[in-house]
């Protein structure tokens, strides 16, 4: 719940325009914006890894959100998502993604932009 309020915090934030961290100074707990919000093909592989188990919806990252370093590193990612049936309609989500500290990568979440 507390990690659903701060993600959810920080892309308002972010989106808003207020209180975000766009230095390049990563302070543990905070999230920073980053500064070049294409997808680096690390960035990428991330996100592969993370999704590849999620049945019946496409996810493509359209751009790097931020980070945060937390025990690992989460990365928010702005994806376009389309279900995997006749029709779907494409969403714009936000989804974070967990690298912990040995490397396993998970979804921490996944809610609509």
């Amino acid at each position: 719940m507390t990690k659903t309020f701060i993600a959810a915090a920080a892309i308002i934030a972010m989106l808003t325009g207020t209180a975000v961290n766009t230095t390049t100074d990563t302070t543990c707990g905070g999230w920073t914006e980053t500064e070049v919000n294409e997808i680096t093909p690390e960035m990428q592989t991330i996100f592969d890894e993370a999704t590849k188990n999620i049945i019946g919806v496409n996810y493509i990252p359209q751009e790097m959100i931020g980070t945060q370093i937390v025990s690992g590193t989460n990365y928010m990612y702005r994806c376009e998502s389309q279900g995997v049936y006749p029709g779907a309609e494409k969403k714009e989500v936000i989804v974070t993604v967990h690298v912990d500290l040995e490397g396993h990568i998970s979804v921490l979440n996944i809610e609509n932009a």
